[in-house]
């Protein structure tokens, strides 16, 4: 029988409070959609790649907050993305973002080729040819449905989709001129272990730059190109993955070590597996509908060798 780790221990659910007084999940994804539309509002297409870092600034935040329950009001929320915005040199943005832009006033935008490009770059996880394929499937899905303006959320959630259709894996693209990187993914690249550089050359693992709006080691990892790699026979068992994802782990555990040491600072680690479930139709003859634990405990072991844990853990 494969070895069977203890129930993961899920982080509690940062939980908003609505003026209403209903109670939900903090919604990152919608949070980040609406900070796109007011850069955008404000007429700041080259830093629409701030919205991410600013999410997770906000959601790392939350989490970290020294009480009991992390349950925060919509008020506290939005006061809290407001100041942020001013602190990092965008009261503009906190100006359209205190009143509704994104909301109920969504930015309306057009759907062509040069206004996609610019919205969506540093948003998508493919570059070049893909990043370029995605904006023509999201121009002709517009096309067929006759959509001539439309918020920008809807293409972003269209380029999303698409992006997911076509290659789950590949390099984002990197926005020019960027201050707020630190530590740049070449600057990265060239210190790696052998051991390190050959997943990234297999296509297995990319790491992202380190910005100052949210210092964290932002990992990649492929199954299904770790699969290949390994040539693992289908279906294969759990028995047969564990030591390999055990061995990619402790990679990736050092490579968060190197980091913090050029850094000289803790660095929390969010980890992204885009293809874990395609991984487990295509390997271990699983369902994607029902292979949750099956993840979640492969994802367990790929994170077991980090000496702090892995601060957000995404299975896709």
């Amino acid at each position: 029988m494969p070895h069977r780790f203890p129930p993961h221990e899920k982080q509690p659910q940062v939980m908003i409070r609505e003026f209403e007084g209903d109670l939900v999940p903090f919604n990152g994804e919608l949070l980040q959609t609406r900070l796109i539309g007011c850069f955008l509002a404000a007429g700041l297409r080259e830093s629409v790649d701030l919205p991410q870092d600013i999410v997770l600034a906000v959601e790392y935040t939350l989490r970290n907050a020294p009480r009991s329950e992390l349950i925060f009001g919509r008020g506290e929320l939005e006061r809290a993305v407001t100041r942020l915005l001013e602190e990092i040199g965008f009261p503009e943005v906190a100006k359209l973002y205190r009143s509704g832009t994104g909301t109920e006033h969504e930015l309306f935008v057009t759907p062509d080729e040069k206004t996609l490009c610019e919205m969506l770059r540093g948003h998508l996880g493919v570059t070049g040819e893909l990043f370029n394929k995605v904006i023509n499937k999201v121009i002709k899905a517009a096309d067929t449905l006759e959509i001539k303006r439309a918020p920008a959320h809807l293409f972003l959630e269209l380029a999303r989709y698409y992006e997911r259709e076509l290659e789950r894996t590949s390099t984002r693209c990197a926005v020019e001129k960027t201050p707020e990187i630190t530590v740049s993914r070449s600057e990265i690249l060239s210190m790696l272990p052998e051991s390190a550089k050959k997943l990234t050359e297999e296509g297995i693992l990319r790491i992202d730059g380190v910005t100052t709006l949210f210092p964290c080691v932002h990992l990649f990892f492929s199954m299904e190109r770790f699969g290949a790699m390994h040539q693992f026979a289908v279906p294969v068992t759990e028995l047969e993955i564990e030591p390999f994802l055990y061995e990619a782990g402790a990679v990736l555990a050092e490579v968060h070590k190197l980091m913090e040491s050029k850094l000289n600072c803790t660095l929390p680690v969010i980890l992204g597996v885009p293809d874990m479930f395609d991984f487990i139709a295509r390997y271990a003859d699983g369902d994607r509908e029902r292979s949750g634990n099956l993840a979640a405990e492969l994802g367990r072991v790929l994170c077991s060798s980090f000496s702090r844990g892995v601060y957000k853990l995404n299975l896709n």
